[in-house]
């Protein structure tokens, strides 16, 4: 607002009240036609003093409604007129509105940016608000639910009312699967979701994958990694034996060499053979993981087969020094397997707990073995020591084949087990940190 304006308002209230004493001392000396005169001159500042005030609320008024409605486009007049007082109001008004747009103009970049990085996420993203209308679904998820446009839930209740069903009920952190039937195929989705407040608002995030196309990107990240360490290993391999055999020819050419040459040709004979044993070593380590016969089930004994293994265990050189206990719970169920397929497993399970504490120097190291009964009633062995622990970037690669932090060893021992417990139909699981005690699960069902 203009500086000048409480003033020019002050002069204005001082006219119409000086108008109004002079109006009443008129009438108290009855001089009627002047006092009336002094009465109707109040109605001019009190005019003008009406329209500034209105003009300058309607100024606000236009400001605030053009906000509201994202609209920048306006700029008001900041040139000086005759009582308007509003001049310094419209570079004040101006300056918040540029301020304003610049915000606004931010926020859309940043929009834009989130639009672009949602299209190029290989997951369905849906956001709705708690009337279940879409405020956001990109492409990938207008794909995988066969939507050209998609703006309310109530689209899905006709041809996936299954997958309705489940956006309608589904809680916060949980996921689902449901499949959706369309004209040419069925296609199993995975749903999670998310619950979340956007100024003030409730809103319901879904996450929609493929469950197919997660298979397939997990099955190419493992022939990835099955082909880096096949290329590694042959190639370690293969290049000293490439490399002994340029040498001994070139020693064929050298007449004056014949002693050096048998010498240098029954070592290079005897490396080329222990690398080819080496390579065939690998090559049946693989053809073991991938020939895992079917299990031959039967009911075992769970005393016997326990202290069974720990008999074969005693072998290892520091078993002596490490404390094996066995603890098998008076409510564990039967237990259902192929004694020699799963003898493999635990003692593949009790090596590794006794060579972890070995390694560590533990004067008191610890391999607990105990059986016993879930909760839903199937029956879960678990192997754990006070070892060292496994570190986080390690724990989810030591079932990959042939990965080992050992120097002795195959790496193939926990990828065989797995594939064993895959064929029982169970499962293996590992919890463990640095520092803490591992813990080997194996989950049977009954």
């Amino acid at each position: 607002m203009d500086k000048s304006f409480p003033y020019k308002v002050a002069l204005l209230l001082i006219a119409m009240i000086f108008c109004c004493a002079a109006g009443f001392y008129l009438l108290h000396v009855e001089h009627y036609g002047i006092a009336l005169g002094c009465f109707a001159g109040m109605l001019l500042p009190a005019w003008v003093l009406f329209k500034s005030i209105k003009h300058l609320h309607k100024k606000i008024d236009y400001f605030i409604s053009a906000i509201s409605n994202d609209d920048y486009a306006f700029r008001f007049p900041s040139h000086k007129k005759m009582w308007s007082g509003s001049t310094d109001l419209s570079r004040q008004l101006n300056r918040v509105k540029e301020a304003m747009q610049q915000k606004h103009h931010a926020m859309q970049e940043q929009e834009k940016y989130y639009e672009i990085l949602l299209a190029k996420i290989n997951s369905g993203v849906v956001l709705v608000n708690a009337t279940g209308h879409v405020i956001q679904a990109n492409q990938f998820a207008l794909t995988l639910l066969g939507r050209e446009i998609f703006t309310h839930l109530t689209q899905l209740e006709s041809f996936a009312p299954e997958l309705y069903g489940v956006l309608q009920t589904i809680r916060s952190g949980e996921q689902h699967k449901v499949a959706v039937l369309n004209e040419k195929e069925r296609t199993d989705l995975l749903v999670q979701a998310s619950f979340i407040v956007l100024r003030g608002k409730a809103y319901k995030l879904f996450v929609i994958n493929d469950i197919k196309q997660l298979l397939d990107e997990q099955e190419m990240e493992i022939w990835v990694k099955l082909f880096r360490i096949l290329s590694h290993e042959i190639m370690n391999s293969i290049t000293p034996i490439t490399s002994l055999s340029d040498s001994l020819l070139q020693l064929q050419n050298d007449p004056e060499s014949a002693q050096t040459l048998k010498e240098d040709t029954i070592y290079g004979l005897q490396v080329i053979n222990e690398t080819g044993k080496g390579l065939l070593s690998f090559v049946e380590s693989y053809q073991r993981l991938l020939r895992i016969p079917t299990p031959r089930k039967e009911f075992l004994d769970g005393s016997d087969f326990f202290n069974g293994i720990i008999l074969l265990c005693s072998h290892l050189p520091y078993f002596n020094k490490v404390r094996i206990s066995l603890n098998i719970a008076p409510d564990a169920p039967p237990l259902y397997a192929d004694g020699n397929l799963l003898g493999q497993v635990m003692i593949n399970l009790v090596k590794n707990a006794i060579q972890s504490i070995e390694h560590a120097d533990f004067l008191h190291g610890e391999v607990c073995l105990n059986f016993q009964k879930t909760p839903e009633g199937n029956a879960l062995i678990e192997v754990s020591d006070n070892g060292p622990g496994i570190a986080p970037d390690l724990v989810n690669q030591i079932f990959v084949p042939f990965f080992t932090t050992k120097s002795e060893g195959s790496g193939i021992g926990l990828s065989i087990a797995r594939q064993i417990m895959r064929a029982h139909g169970g499962r293996i699981q590992v919890q463990s940190l640095p520092g803490q005690p591992t813990k080997f699960s194996l989950y049977f069902p009954i």
